[in-house]
């Protein structure tokens, strides 16, 4: 029996990179490392009208759902310091590449559509170089999305599935670019796209049960209701499994 923990390090994923390039490059990290800024700022509660058991208001900071999405998965950083300007409509989009590396190309816009493709005018699409091979165990893909809630950043990558457990080869991620009249710098290290392992064939996404709901199901969440009418955080400490 192939022994994963050994392999693949936590038993579904690892990433690795050419020899040339190691240490120089920034790592993939988890996600919950790479949260967004305006997320971080955030006080837990804030001045407000209080709940109905008299507690303070709490922030998207105490949400649960959110953190646990934010923390799901790995996030892919930009390998290297780029340049990026653009003009009024970002019709013209120009990147410079640090000397040593070619990070950021661009795709046709064809490829896509045209220029309005994506609901303005745009450019040719980015295509940013990824020098980072995900692998993953027998039977797991490699799901890339946006980086989840990271409103701050001037693109958007495109989402893709890829099955990383028969393709052990780098994969570039192609992304729109969002803001007209930009002329900055982005930094190495930017997240760009958040990775999530998920095993194939573990449940039909094409088919869903659609129907209405039961009498035993309109039960349950009058109970649970009931409950959260007597004891506050019912799903927090209660109802959701622990991450």
């Amino acid at each position: 029996m192939v022994n994963l923990k050994r392999i693949f390090g936590n038993d579904i994923i690892e990433f690795y990179c050419h020899p040339n390039i190691e240490g120089l490059i920034p790592e993939p990290k988890p996600a919950i490392k790479t949260l967004p800024d305006w997320f971080k700022n955030l006080d837990q509660f804030y001045e407000g009208q209080r709940d109905a058991f008299g507690n303070k208001p709490m922030s998207a900071k105490k949400c649960l759902p959110l953190i646990d999405a934010m923390s799901l998965g790995f996030s892919i950083p930009l390998c290297g310091d780029i340049h990026v300007r653009t003009n009024h409509n970002c019709s013209q989009i120009d990147v410079t590449n640090p000397p040593g590396l070619k990070v950021c190309e661009f795709h046709n816009a064809d490829q896509v559509g045209g220029p309005s493709s994506f609901g303005m005018n745009h450019g040719n699409p980015l295509k940013f170089i990824n020098y980072w091979v995900i692998k993953t165990a027998p039977g797991w893909s490699s799901f890339f999305i946006p980086t989840l809630n990271h409103f701050d950043r001037p693109f958007m990558c495109l989402g893709g599935l890829v099955d990383t457990d028969k393709y052990p080869k780098e994969v570039n991620f192609p992304a729109a670019w969002l803001i007209p009249d930009y002329d900055d710098s982005i930094p190495a290290g930017t997240p760009l796209v958040t990775v999530i392992p998920i095993k194939r064939n573990s449940f039909n996404n094409r088919k869903a049960n659609v129907r209405k709901m039961t009498e035993k199901e309109m039960k349950k969440i009058s109970k649970i209701q009931s409950i959260q009418n007597i004891r506050s955080h019912h799903y927090t400490y209660e109802l959701r499994v622990k991450k």
